[in-house]
Protein backbone atom coordinates (compact mmCIF):
# COMPACT_ATOMS: atom_id res chain seq x y z
CA UNK A 1 0.00 0.00 0.00
CA UNK A 2 1.29 3.48 -0.90
CA UNK A 3 0.91 6.64 1.18
CA UNK A 4 -0.08 9.98 -0.35
CA UNK A 5 -0.42 13.40 1.18
CA UNK A 6 -3.64 15.35 0.74
CA UNK A 7 -4.56 18.80 1.96
CA UNK A 8 -6.99 19.35 4.84
CA UNK A 9 -9.94 20.24 2.64
CA UNK A 10 -9.58 17.12 0.48
CA UNK A 11 -9.19 14.93 3.57
CA UNK A 12 -12.45 16.28 5.03
CA UNK A 13 -14.21 15.76 1.69
CA UNK A 14 -13.14 12.11 1.52
CA UNK A 15 -14.03 11.56 5.19
CA UNK A 16 -17.47 13.14 4.66
CA UNK A 17 -18.23 10.52 1.99
CA UNK A 18 -17.82 7.60 4.44
CA UNK A 19 -20.79 5.22 4.21
CA UNK A 20 -19.84 2.66 6.85
CA UNK A 21 -17.69 2.53 9.98
CA UNK A 22 -14.18 1.40 9.16
CA UNK A 23 -14.41 2.24 5.45
CA UNK A 24 -10.90 3.11 4.26
CA UNK A 25 -9.94 6.15 2.18
CA UNK A 26 -9.12 3.75 -0.68
CA UNK A 27 -12.60 2.21 -0.49
CA UNK A 28 -14.23 5.67 -0.49
CA UNK A 29 -12.16 6.84 -3.46
CA UNK A 30 -12.84 3.61 -5.38
CA UNK A 31 -16.57 4.13 -4.85
CA UNK A 32 -16.45 7.83 -5.82
CA UNK A 33 -14.36 7.08 -8.92
CA UNK A 34 -16.57 4.09 -9.78
CA UNK A 35 -13.65 1.70 -9.73
CA UNK A 36 -13.94 -1.99 -8.79
CA UNK A 37 -13.86 -2.64 -5.04
CA UNK A 38 -10.69 -4.76 -5.23
CA UNK A 39 -7.49 -3.72 -6.98
CA UNK A 40 -7.37 -4.91 -10.60
CA UNK A 41 -4.88 -4.44 -13.40
CA UNK A 42 -5.03 -0.92 -14.83
CA UNK A 43 -6.05 -2.21 -18.28
CA UNK A 44 -9.19 -3.81 -16.82
CA UNK A 45 -10.04 -0.68 -14.86
CA UNK A 46 -9.59 1.40 -18.00
CA UNK A 47 -11.84 -0.97 -19.99
CA UNK A 48 -14.52 -0.78 -17.27
CA UNK A 49 -14.42 3.02 -17.49
CA UNK A 50 -14.65 2.93 -21.29
CA UNK A 51 -17.62 0.54 -21.13
CA UNK A 52 -19.35 2.81 -18.62
CA UNK A 53 -18.81 5.87 -20.81
CA UNK A 54 -20.13 4.02 -23.88
CA UNK A 55 -23.25 3.17 -21.93
CA UNK A 56 -23.76 6.82 -20.99
CA UNK A 57 -23.60 8.04 -24.60
CA UNK A 58 -25.76 5.29 -26.06
CA UNK A 59 -28.85 6.80 -27.69
CA UNK A 60 -31.99 6.14 -25.71
CA UNK A 61 -34.89 4.98 -27.82
CA UNK A 62 -35.28 6.72 -31.16
CA UNK A 63 -32.21 8.64 -32.35
CA UNK A 64 -33.06 12.33 -32.60
CA UNK A 65 -31.88 13.94 -35.83
CA UNK A 66 -30.04 17.25 -35.45
CA UNK A 67 -32.09 20.27 -36.50
CA UNK A 68 -30.59 21.58 -39.78
CA UNK A 69 -31.33 25.22 -38.83
CA UNK A 70 -29.49 24.81 -35.52
CA UNK A 71 -26.64 23.12 -37.33
CA UNK A 72 -26.45 25.98 -39.88
CA UNK A 73 -26.58 28.56 -37.08
CA UNK A 74 -23.74 26.78 -35.29
CA UNK A 75 -21.63 26.52 -38.47
CA UNK A 76 -22.07 30.24 -39.23
CA UNK A 77 -21.19 31.19 -35.65
CA UNK A 78 -18.07 29.01 -35.85
CA UNK A 79 -16.97 30.80 -39.03
CA UNK A 80 -17.76 34.26 -37.61
CA UNK A 81 -15.63 33.65 -34.52
CA UNK A 82 -12.73 31.96 -36.28
CA UNK A 83 -9.47 33.85 -36.26
CA UNK A 84 -9.06 33.26 -40.00
CA UNK A 85 -12.42 34.88 -40.79
CA UNK A 86 -11.99 37.82 -38.41
CA UNK A 87 -8.51 38.60 -39.73
CA UNK A 88 -9.49 38.20 -43.40
CA UNK A 89 -9.46 41.51 -45.29
CA UNK A 90 -11.04 40.32 -48.55
CA UNK A 91 -14.83 40.35 -48.46
CA UNK A 92 -15.05 37.79 -51.25
CA UNK A 93 -13.14 35.26 -49.10
CA UNK A 94 -15.50 35.91 -46.16
CA UNK A 95 -18.49 35.65 -48.51
CA UNK A 96 -17.35 32.26 -49.83
CA UNK A 97 -16.52 30.96 -46.33
CA UNK A 98 -20.02 31.74 -45.06
CA UNK A 99 -21.70 30.25 -48.14
CA UNK A 100 -19.60 27.11 -47.72
CA UNK A 101 -20.62 26.81 -44.05
CA UNK A 102 -24.30 27.20 -44.94
CA UNK A 103 -24.06 24.52 -47.62
CA UNK A 104 -22.14 22.16 -45.33
CA UNK A 105 -24.69 22.50 -42.53
CA UNK A 106 -27.86 22.23 -44.61
CA UNK A 107 -27.37 21.30 -48.29
CA UNK A 108 -31.08 20.96 -49.05
CA UNK A 109 -31.99 24.30 -47.47
CA UNK A 110 -29.07 26.00 -49.19
CA UNK A 111 -30.05 24.54 -52.56
CA UNK A 112 -33.64 25.77 -52.14
CA UNK A 113 -32.48 29.22 -51.09
CA UNK A 114 -30.24 29.62 -54.14
CA UNK A 115 -33.23 29.26 -56.45
CA UNK A 116 -35.04 32.11 -54.64
CA UNK A 117 -32.13 34.52 -54.19
CA UNK A 118 -31.65 36.25 -57.54
CA UNK A 119 -31.16 39.75 -58.85
CA UNK A 120 -33.52 41.62 -61.15
CA UNK A 121 -31.54 40.69 -64.24
CA UNK A 122 -28.98 38.35 -62.82
CA UNK A 123 -28.67 34.87 -61.39
CA UNK A 124 -26.31 34.71 -58.40
CA UNK A 125 -26.00 30.94 -57.99
CA UNK A 126 -25.66 27.97 -60.32
CA UNK A 127 -24.30 24.45 -60.31
CA UNK A 128 -22.19 25.17 -63.38
CA UNK A 129 -19.87 28.10 -63.99
CA UNK A 130 -21.09 28.42 -67.60
CA UNK A 131 -24.63 29.17 -66.40
CA UNK A 132 -23.36 32.26 -64.57
CA UNK A 133 -20.96 33.35 -67.31
CA UNK A 134 -23.83 33.36 -69.81
CA UNK A 135 -25.17 36.49 -68.08
CA UNK A 136 -22.38 38.71 -69.40
CA UNK A 137 -18.66 39.29 -69.89
CA UNK A 138 -18.13 41.02 -66.54
CA UNK A 139 -19.38 38.14 -64.41
CA UNK A 140 -16.77 36.71 -62.06
CA UNK A 141 -17.94 33.29 -60.91
CA UNK A 142 -16.22 31.29 -58.18
CA UNK A 143 -17.02 27.86 -56.85
CA UNK A 144 -18.27 27.80 -53.26
CA UNK A 145 -15.74 25.63 -51.39
CA UNK A 146 -16.87 22.08 -50.59
CA UNK A 147 -20.09 22.46 -52.59
CA UNK A 148 -21.31 21.88 -56.14
CA UNK A 149 -22.40 25.55 -56.37
CA UNK A 150 -20.89 28.54 -58.11
CA UNK A 151 -21.63 32.14 -57.13
CA UNK A 152 -21.17 35.54 -58.77
CA UNK A 153 -18.49 37.40 -56.82
CA UNK A 154 -18.02 40.71 -58.61
CA UNK A 155 -20.74 42.44 -56.60
CA UNK A 156 -19.78 45.21 -54.20
CA UNK A 157 -19.42 44.44 -50.50
CA UNK A 158 -22.90 45.64 -49.61
CA UNK A 159 -24.50 43.49 -52.34
CA UNK A 160 -22.53 40.44 -51.10
CA UNK A 161 -23.98 41.13 -47.66
CA UNK A 162 -27.50 41.33 -49.08
CA UNK A 163 -27.04 38.07 -50.99
CA UNK A 164 -25.70 36.12 -48.00
CA UNK A 165 -28.27 37.49 -45.55
CA UNK A 166 -31.11 36.78 -48.01
CA UNK A 167 -29.89 33.17 -48.33
CA UNK A 168 -29.83 32.90 -44.54
CA UNK A 169 -33.35 34.35 -44.25
CA UNK A 170 -34.74 31.92 -46.82
CA UNK A 171 -33.01 29.06 -44.98
CA UNK A 172 -34.74 30.16 -41.75
CA UNK A 173 -31.73 31.21 -39.69
CA UNK A 174 -32.46 33.46 -36.69
CA UNK A 175 -32.20 37.22 -37.16
CA UNK A 176 -29.57 37.44 -34.41
CA UNK A 177 -27.12 35.45 -36.56
CA UNK A 178 -28.10 37.33 -39.72
CA UNK A 179 -27.41 40.63 -37.92
CA UNK A 180 -23.95 39.38 -36.93
CA UNK A 181 -23.18 38.59 -40.59
CA UNK A 182 -24.42 42.02 -41.73
CA UNK A 183 -21.74 43.74 -39.65
CA UNK A 184 -19.03 42.16 -41.83
CA UNK A 185 -20.57 43.45 -45.08
CA UNK A 186 -21.61 47.00 -44.27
Amino acid sequence: MKTIEVDEELYHYIASRTQSIGESASDILRRLLRLPSSPQPFVLVQQNTIDELKELVKPKGKHKKEDPIEKAKHEVEMVLTSETFVNETKHVVRFLALLSALYKAHPEGFSSATTVVTGNERTYFAKEEAALLSHGNSVKAKQIPHSPFWVVTNNNTQRKGLIITHVMQVMGLPSSVIDQVKTFFS
